[in-house]
């Protein structure tokens, strides 16, 4: 039962090894035939090959021409004949007339007799061959010479044979050794077999393939059903995956293969721009569509293996998620008033405590008109009051951080009714104004920090200039700006606002003009169509 319970746990690694054995058995069984089939093939070409060289040496020399030729064999050369054929290894050495009469034979009592096998005519006839046969000692690999005299007659021959029994003990010996070169490589096999098991398991996290398939299933039916577009793809931009809904939003087909260049060519230098961060919430125009896209690093094992891309349309979702920056952004202008409101009271009730109520009137009256006036005068000149507030908002954050921020008396902008094109001049005008005022802070000049702001209609286009006291932008990066990595400010959360103005103005067909402002910093004049924006 033990032994059950260890094979349906480690059954992958289990049927590995029995399939990497199996075909090793039946490698090295066809391998040990065909090698044992050629070994005997070339130990009996070999032995007759000796056969014949040994005949022939024998059949060449003087005494054993003359021994025939006298049709005896004397005693002396017997003798050397039969040390011979044991130095030689051979099983027997004959000697014959030329009517085929055995004159020497290792078996004393064959003298005389004819030779057997039927195969020594051939050598009578002056031929030099080897051939198996079976004759008085058995069967044999035989090589046969004829024996010639000085007049170049044949007079008789010598045969030299090997018995077949000989031969097939040489081919036993070599059959073991190759049985035991056998038993190793299997051994190696199953030994490889087991590592490759427990590697391939460690790969696959100790998963079965039937579990493997089964969370395939389920990851591509959640990978094409989820609403949200996803992008899986390597820290060079090559597009791994691709789930359905990706490929609707941006209208491509199966990308894999493909590089985020061809389906986001736009934005795709600062998607692979420091790919250990994660991106949040990044609204982007691609396709004709405003998309809202995280990126999210990936990690397999401890180590950086691509990255992950989602994404949505701008959807409700994103249009609260806006409207919840707007309420942090009134929160923000409320606590600045706070704060600025706190020192006039302290101001006031010192007056009070004092006894100066004509003073404490005056400056009731003079802060309550000056809000009134400003409030009343951006919302008659800027009909459209979540731009109103905007501004509003900038004039009051300004205010905090010692910034004179000076909105043109001829501002005017009247109600704009496409929410796309609102979306779009909050995102470029907050931008640029945040970035006139953190300029202003900034500079290393003693001019005092100020921006100015105008807004203004001229035929159909939304005019908006903002110039600042900062220290300017050379013209030489006039185009870096733009970049999605280019930030003047050492805050790793800078670095994309000029890029999202750009993305912005791709979306609503706007342009953009970069110059110097009279007081020596940055200006930036937007011009904007007043037509729909492509959704």
């Amino acid at each position: 039962m033990a032994t059950r319970r260890y094979f349906i746990r480690n059954k992958l690694e289990s049927w590995l090894v029995a399939a990497i054995v199996v075909m090793s058995l039946l490698q090295l069984a066809v391998l040990g035939f065909a090698s044992q089939h050629l070994l005997a093939s070339v130990i009996e070409e070999k032995t007759g090959q000796q056969a014949l060289a040994i005949a022939r040496s024998l059949a060449s020399r003087p005494d054993i021409i003359h021994a025939v030729e006298a049709e005896s064999v004397p005693e002396p050369l017997q003798r050397e004949l039969a040390l011979l054929q044991h130095g030689y290894g051979a099983s027997y050495v004959v000697i014959g007339n030329e009517s085929k009469i055995r004159l020497f034979h290792p078996v004393t009592d064959r003298v005389g007799q004819p030779m057997q096998g039927g195969d020594s005519q051939a050598a009578l006839e002056g031929n030099y061959y080897i051939s198996s046969s079976t004759g008085s000692m058995g069967p044999s690999i035989r090589g046969k010479a004829p024996v010639i005299n000085a007049s170049g007659d044949v007079i008789g021959l010598v045969s030299v044979g090997f018995l077949e029994k000989s031969v097939s003990l040489a081919i036993e010996e070599q059959t073991w050794l190759i049985l035991g070169v056998i038993f190793v490589i299997l051994a190696l096999a199953v030994i490889a077999a087991r590592w490759i098991g427990n590697r391939v398991r460690s790969r696959l996290f100790g998963l079965q393939p039937d579990e493997i398939g089964r969370l395939y299933a389920e990851q591509e039916a959640i990978f094409n059903t989820v609403r949200t577009g996803i992008i899986a793809m390597t820290l060079d931009g090559k597009i791994q995956r691709m789930n359905q809904r990706a490929r609707v939003l941006l209208f491509a087909e199966n990308e894999h293969g493909g590089t985020i260049n061809n389906i986001l060519p736009q934005h795709a230098e600062f998607l692979l721009k420091n790919t250990d961060k994660h991106i949040r919430g990044f609204e982007l125009f691609a396709n004709q569509q405003w998309l809202v896209l995280s990126r999210v690093p990936l990690q397999v094992q401890g180590q950086m293996a691509g990255l992950m891309l989602t994404m949505r349309p701008a959807d409700e979702v994103e249009h609260l998620s806006q409207q919840l920056a707007r309420v942090e952004a009134f929160a923000e202008l409320l606590r600045v008033q706070t704060h600025d409101y706190s020192n006039k009271l302290n101001t006031l009730a010192a007056l009070l405590q004092m006894g100066n109520v004509e003073k404490a009137l005056e400056l009731i009256s003079n802060e309550s008109q000056e809000v009134q006036t400003q409030v009343h005068s951006l919302v008659g000149r800027v009909q459209t009051p979540v731009l109103a507030a905007l501004l509003f908002g900038k004039y009051h954050k300004a205010q905090e951080g010692n910034v004179a921020l000076d909105i043109s008396p001829d501002t005017q902008l009247s109600v704009i009714n496409d929410k796309h094109l609102l979306e779009c001049l909050v995102s470029i005008f907050g931008n640029l104004i945040d970035n006139a005022i953190e300029a202003s802070q900034r500079a290393s000049s003693h001019r005092p920090a100020k921006v100015s702001v105008s807004l203004e209609e001229m035929g159909n286009n939304i005019v908006f200039d903002v110039e600042d006291s900062g220290d300017g932008i050379p013209a030489a990066e006039y185009e870096r700006i733009f970049a999605p990595s280019f930030s003047s400010k050492s805050d790793a959360r800078h670095g994309v606002g000029m890029y999202l103005v750009k993305t912005h103005l791709e979306g609503c067909n706007g342009s953009i003009e970069i110059g110097e402002s009279e007081s020596g910093g940055a200006r930036f004049s937007v011009y904007i169509p007043r037509t729909e924006v492509s959704k």
